[in-house]
This record gives structure tokens, C-alpha cells and sequence, in this order.
């Protein structure tokens, strides 16, 4: 079995990725929260070959430890590959300003947020190596 996982901030496009990846012959769960994912690979494994999730930054555990044990529970038989993707944040203030919605993010402080951007950047980095791209452009 093989599961990509797409993450990123709010806004940076991974429910289109997951368009694209489901009309590849994923099969696509969007906005899973990470500690659910050895559960879903689990229950997936015997009848997907392919499977394709977004995992938001919000839902990335704080800790490094709770993440490691999280993706210690896969399946022993489980590929992953994992694309992040960002955007800068005026272009994420722009396409949520858009579509007339609050980013998730945007009731917390500022302090908060910076130190979130910086948590959630060094978890990603533990997900074995990930495929960064950037959308600032789109």
C-alpha cells in the first residue's frame, strides 16, 4: 500500500492536490487528523492500493514524540511520500479574503501563530524527508 500525504497551511492547495490524486485512482481523505491515519491505513489496506490524505497543520501533533508514534503504528507494508505544500502569506490572506471566510488560524495572536508556522515546519520535516513545493505563484 502505498499513502501520500499532503500537508501544508490553510489555503496552500492540498484539496486540490487531492483532486488531482483522486482522479489519478486515489483513494482521498481530506482534513485527517494524524492520529487517525494508522487507523484508516489499517482498514484500507486490503482493498486500496493507493490512498491519498491531507493532513492540515492544525491537526500535526505538537510534539515530535506523538508524531514518531503516530507513524510507528502504520502497517509494516505501507509506503509514504509526503508533499508540503505553502504559499506566502499575503497569497493565503488573498484567497481566504476570496472566498469571504476567516483563515482557521486567524483567532489566535500573532506570537501564537509565529511559533506555530515554526512547530509546524520542523514536524514536517520528520515525515520522511518531504517533497516541499511552493503555490505562491497561483
Amino acid at each position: 500500500m502505498h499513502i501520500f500525504i499532503v500537508s501544508g497551511r490553510s489555503g496552500s492547495g492540498k484539496t486540490v492536490v487531492l483532486r488531482v490524486l483522486e482522479d489519478l485512482g486515489y483513494y482521498c481523505v481530506d482534513n485527517l487528523p494524524v492520529n487517525l491515519l494508522p487507523a484508516l491505513s489499517h482498514s484500507l489496506s486490503q482493498n486500496y492500493e493507493q490512498v491519498a490524505v491531507s493532513i492540515d497543520v492544525r491537526n500535526i501533533p505538537e510534539s515530535e514524540q506523538e508524531l514518531v508514534e503516530n507513524l510507528d503504528f502504520l502497517p509494516k507494508n505501507v509506503n509514504t511520500t509526503v508533499l508540503y505544500i505553502d504559499a506566502k502569506d499575503e497569497v493565503l490572506i488573498r484567497r481566504y479574503s476570496e472566498t469571504r471566510r476567516l483563515h482557521p488560524l486567524s483567532k489566535k495572536s500573532l506570537a501564537y501563530l509565529r511559533q506555530f508556522k515554526k512547530n509546524a515546519s520542523s514536524l514536517i520535516l520528520l515525515l520522511l524527508v518531504p517533497i516541499c513545493l511552493s503555490t505562491r505563484q497561483i
